[in-house]
């Protein structure tokens, strides 16, 4: 069986920012009746979210639920699916570093908050939350909200989350 999570990941959050968006974005989703306002319980030692009204509007399969919504604050390198190989992928050109470089600059920039990968294609050097992943393995970023065991979440939810917070948003998933 196991536990399947969904992650949004504000790629553009910066620390001194981060309450303030992670406040405007939990009024937005209780004010759309998507999660109520009060934390009930803990998950994983961080507090949730209870579904709201709304919340079956947000999923591609009405009636499934869900254990609840957590948004973690802080530097973060959020995961994917455990097992899948994807690498990090070049912003300017689309070709794929390899996972060794990809790996090393995820242990660096999570100690760090600050690394950049340069492509060996195309030769250019970006900050790692540029990079986006093949099979969405990682993204890292100061802000996410953790959604576990609910059905898919419908992409306009989360484009309409992306721009509630004004800024680019990048989703992982997997199944533990």
């Amino acid at each position: 069986m196991g536990d399947c999570f969904q992650t949004i990941v504000d790629v553009d959050a910066v620390p001194e920012d981060v309450e303030t968006l992670a406040s405007r974005a939990v009024a937005w989703l209780v004010d759309e009746k998507i999660v109520l306002a009060e934390q009930t319980y803990e998950m994983l030692g961080r507090p949730v979210y209870s579904p709201g009204r709304r919340w079956d509007d947000v999923t591609e399969w009405p009636g499934h639920g869900t254990d609840g919504l957590a948004v973690i604050r802080g530097r973060t390198v959020f995961w994917g699916s455990l097992g899948s190989s994807g690498v990090p992928v070049c912003p300017n050109c689309s070709a794929p570093a390899d996972e060794r470089s990809g790996l090393e600059a995820l242990v660096a920039w999570n100690g760090t908050g600050s690394t950049e990968l340069r492509c060996s294609a195309c030769g250019r050097g970006e900050p790692l939350p540029e990079w986006t992943w093949q099979d969405d393995r990682f993204a890292c970023g100061h802000l996410g909200f953790e959604i576990w065991n609910a059905a898919r979440l419908r992409p306009e939810f989360v484009a309409e989350l992306g721009r509630a917070l004004g800024h680019r948003i990048r989703m992982v998933s997997g199944k533990l």
